[in-house]
């Protein structure tokens, strides 16, 4: 099979520029601005590549480090030729503030994660644009091919929680509380139940149950 492309370059995006919401947490897909990776570059663009769960340990708390690739200016590809050539690259067209930009694949290393999130958050992908980029990674890495449906069917719960946590996150710091107090009670809120609201995420029958209850507690947090 042929690798996935884009028909309009806003497609591969959730965000980009003032759009991107800064209590969005760190996520899949979010490009930064300026970003060392050790062996690969002392400054400039960056894209995060790790999984969401691998960049954070214990009670959702991010690690010292996290998964980025770099992001270079390019000569504009066409999106027709994308599926079958440029396998060490992912597209970014139309990246804010920088113009046609590639992700490259091979140019990927571990950044400290305090000078991640100082950067200025340029872009965030839609998840479209995750599962696009998570595809050509792993055809670069192995050269098998996996439909981007089906990375979506992995994903989805990961995205869904982190939607949920932007708009907690939104709520409860309305009334003043600071940022590190919302995701705090947010993690504990996500983890509780038997089965986990979280866990509860994995099912698509439940989803729509748990963003019910997680914006009604957040609703409750910001009336006390």
């Amino acid at each position: 099979m042929s690798l996935a492309t884009y028909t309009d370059p806003a497609e591969l995006y959730l965000a980009r520029g003032g759009e991107v919401n800064p209590n969005r947490p760190l996520f899949t897909g979010d490009v930064l601005l300026d970003v060392a990776i050790p062996g690969v570059q002392d400054a400039g663009p960056a894209i995060v590549v790790a999984h969401p769960c691998s960049i954070r340990g214990a009670a959702g708390k991010l690690l010292d480090r996290t998964l980025v690739a770099a992001v270079r200016p390019h000569e504009p590809i066409s999106r027709k030729n994308w599926p079958d050539g440029f396998y060490d690259r992912s597209p970014l067209p139309e990246t804010e503030n920088i113009g046609y930009c590639v992700t490259w694949l091979d140019q990927i290393g571990r950044a400290e994660t305090d000078r991640v999130m100082s950067s200025a958050r340029i872009a965030c992908l839609s998840e479209y644009g995750i599962n696009l980029l998570q595809q050509r990674l792993t055809f670069h890495l192995t050269r098998v091919a996996i439909p981007t449906h089906q990375y979506h069917d992995a994903f989805a719960h990961t995205m869904i929680e982190a939607d949920l946590l932007e708009e907690w996150i939104d709520t409860v710091t309305s009334t003043g509380r600071p940022a590190a107090e919302a995701v705090s009670l947010f993690e504990d809120f996500i983890r509780s139940g038997e089965p986990s609201l979280q866990d509860q995420l994995l099912d698509p029958e439940r989803r729509a149950s748990v963003r019910v209850a997680c914006a009604r507690e957040a609703r409750s947090i910001t009336s006390n």
